[in-house]
């Protein structure tokens, strides 16, 4: 009778310690199949093609700077210009084929005037302040921008081609700069072509010329 209680309460024991242990929990224990996990992530970089972290920049738009650089050894002038021409004594008439403006930064800033020919020939000019602008044909005042009014006079050259259709436009806006506000066309008769433009003040002016094409070159100091 002892010994059966014996047996009856060891066994009893034994049981008892198994269930602990099961509950112990230092076990590793798998989520269950419909508990959710979280894992963190860095938000990755946006990239360009190039693999570089892509920041969106705007930079102004400006007036691209036209043929050449300015001469860093003249630093101009106010009084008028006379250019010669090439070849000289000049005998026939260049055509102006082309008229542009730009902007360049060297040596503080300049704004560019250029005129350019079809042909190898520079004709004689006289560049220089005026007090009025006038229309050659009619003599009527032209209006320019500005308070200063620039011009440029060209002798045995025409802005028109074999046709009588106009080369140049009639009228130009200036490059976006500080000086230069527009320009006008006042002549294209009998071998004289004249464009006057319209400055915001009386700046100093240095006179040009560049080969192939053949181009005058007026660059004004801002």
């Amino acid at each position: 009778m002892r010994r059966l209680l014996f047996l009856t309460v060891s066994l009893a024991l034994t049981l008892a310690f198994s269930a602990a242990c099961g509950d112990d929990d230092s076990t590793a224990k798998t989520p269950s199949r419909g508990a959710s996990t979280t894992v963190a992530t860095a938000p990755a970089a946006t990239t360009t093609s190039a693999g570089a972290s892509a920041t969106a920049t705007t930079k102004p738009a400006t007036t691209p700077a036209t043929d050449g650089t300015v001469d860093p050894l003249n630093p101009g002038q106010q009084t008028p210009w006379t250019v010669k021409s090439n070849p000289d004594p000049f005998n026939g008439v260049a055509t102006v084929n082309a008229l542009r403006m730009g902007l360049h930064p060297e040596l503080g800033g300049w704004e560019r005037i250029v005129f350019e020919f079809a042909g190898p020939e520079l004709p004689p000019a006289v560049v220089q302040y005026v007090t009025k602008a006038t229309s050659c044909g009619s003599g009527q005042p032209a209006t320019v921008g500005g308070t200063e009014i620039f011009e440029v006079a060209m002798t045995s050259a025409q802005a028109h081609d074999a046709q009588g259709k106009a080369t140049l436009p009639t009228q130009m806006t200036g490059p976006g700069g500080t000086v230069i506000a527009g320009g006008v066309s006042t002549c294209d008769f009998e071998g004289h072509v004249t464009w006057d433009f319209g400055f915001k003040g009386k700046h100093n002016f240095k006179v040009t010329t560049l080969t192939s094409p053949t181009r005058l070159v007026i660059d004004v100091k801002q």
